[in-house]
């Protein structure tokens, strides 16, 4: 995700010639698309969607299944 590799760049950030290596977010995301492509802002971005995935998925089932039950046991009354 963009901001997740502007913010880690800019963690990992190395100083050339007593200055740092980016000036801010915008700079990092610049550079990155200038020397490696648009499309390498989404590095990484099928492990985290199959990490997301069913994350947010069983969220949501988890989710009903609460609604479900506090329905039940103590608007019921």
């Amino acid at each position: 995700m963009p901001v997740d590799i502007a913010k880690t760049r800019i963690q990992n950030m190395r100083m050339i010639d007593g200055k740092p290596e980016y000036k801010n977010g915008l700079d990092v995301l610049y550079k990155v698309v200038r020397h490696e492509g648009f499309f390498s802002l989404w590095k990484g971005f099928t492990p985290y969607y199959a990490r997301l995935g069913p994350h947010t998925v069983l969220t949501f089932i988890f989710l009903e299944q609460m609604n479900k039950y506090y329905k039940q046991f103590f608007l019921s009354g």
